[in-house]
């Protein structure tokens, strides 16, 4: 139920620390050694392996933040908080990166030194990192999750490791820059924090006012993850499997659902 649900991160702290990840993008972004830390931090990244950083890489979008959100909750709320974190974070993305337009690491820099993994990324829609801003919100929305559903604490912490591993991917693919990343990332921190705030705003005043909303967003993200050409073939096993973990979750709700008809799991 809602009422048993933890607060939110403490709101100073955490807009402080997002406010940091942006403030320390914007300085590697007008610094004149951010070419050659990307070059730096790209050749290290492939001394692993080029499937570990596609697998990685593809957590990171939309769809699979779908999933991988949703599925943490097995009533609505899980489902809420995604989708409201999905819309809030594709405006801010999709506004912010024609208005800076800023160039990707592939038009700037050789791509004899640059290290690409799947289909090079190459345009002008740079800042801030998409992945990175999914991923963070990832992480912000898992550890209220499984801070609500009191789980082990350790979880927070694997969390938090992949999450940044994902944000790290996109320097390790050469899709993005060290500045993308880092912004990317605080600006997920703001979108997962509001997003876990948001549904708190939506008429609720029956507990199972919407049962049918995990399923629309697993089934969207099942969809996307099974059809959805990413540009990453050695990824494309766990795409796979994301998707059927969703129609697996699917599943499991339809037939909750007749099993019981008359109770919904507020879990």
């Amino acid at each position: 139920m809602l009422q048993s649900l933890s607060p939110p991160p403490n709101a100073r702290v955490w807009f402080a620390l997002a406010m940091f990840f942006i403030a320390a993008g914007v300085f590697v972004q007008n610094a004149e050694w951010h070419a050659n830390l990307m070059l730096a931090l790209n050749q290290a990244a492939g001394e692993l392996p080029e499937t570990f950083w596609s697998v990685i890489t593809v957590s990171g979008l939309g769809w699979a933040v779908l999933i991988l959100v949703s599925i943490m909750h097995r009533a609505d709320l899980g489902a809420r908080i995604v989708l409201t974190a999905f819309v809030i974070g594709g405006l801010v993305t999709h506004t912010i990166k024609p208005l800076l337009s800023f160039p990707r690491p592939g038009e700037v820099l050789s791509l004899d030194l640059l290290h690409f993994i799947g289909n090079p990324v190459i345009n002008h829609h740079s800042m801030p990192s998409g992945h990175a801003l999914a991923a963070l919100s990832m992480g912000t929305l898992w550890v209220c999750l499984i801070r609500s559903q009191q789980l082990p604490r350790w979880l927070e912490w694997l969390s938090w490791s992949t999450v940044f591993l994902i944000a790290a991917s996109r320097v390790a693919v050469g899709a993005h820059w060290p500045a993308d990343v880092l912004v990317g990332s605080g600006l997920g921190m703001m979108v997962g924090w509001i997003a876990w705030r948001f549904p708190f705003a939506w008429p609720r005043h029956d507990p199972r006012a919407f049962p049918w909303l995990p399923v629309m967003v697993e089934g969207l993200g099942a969809w996307a993850a099974l059809t959805f050409d990413e540009g990453m073939p050695l990824a494309l096993i766990w795409q796979g499997a994301l998707g059927g973990i969703a129609v697996l979750s699917i599943m499991w709700r339809i037939q909750t659902w007749r099993a019981s008809p008359a109770s919904e799991n507020t879990a």
